[in-house]
């Protein structure tokens, strides 16, 4: 049975988890995002452009200088939650 969140098995939209597909909603939707992807694309191997593409945008949510807080755990969970390799191979 599907929710709002996705369906019993995580999938959501047709990506493997919800967060995933709002990652890469955001990150193919604003301009100067886009660009940081298609770079890491361009600059990495194979094998390396998921785990750039992550430490990317966790270095991003550091930037935020976000306080240990109840919302910072939570974005900071859903991000473990993110497929990164499906984001780099749906935009190669």
């Amino acid at each position: 049975m599907a929710s709002l969140w996705g369906s019993e098995n995580g999938q959501y939209n047709g990506w493997s988890s919800r967060e995933t597909w709002l990652v890469n909603l955001w990150l193919t939707s604003e301009p100067e995002y886009y660009d940081v992807v298609s770079y890491i694309i361009e600059s990495y191997g194979v094998e390396e452009r998921a785990a750039e593409l992550e430490v990317w945008v966790r270095e991003e949510f550091d930037r935020l200088g976000m306080l240990a807080s109840l919302w910072s755990d939570l974005l900071s969970a859903s991000l473990d939650r993110v497929n990164w390799r499906e984001i780099i191979e749906s935009n190669q």
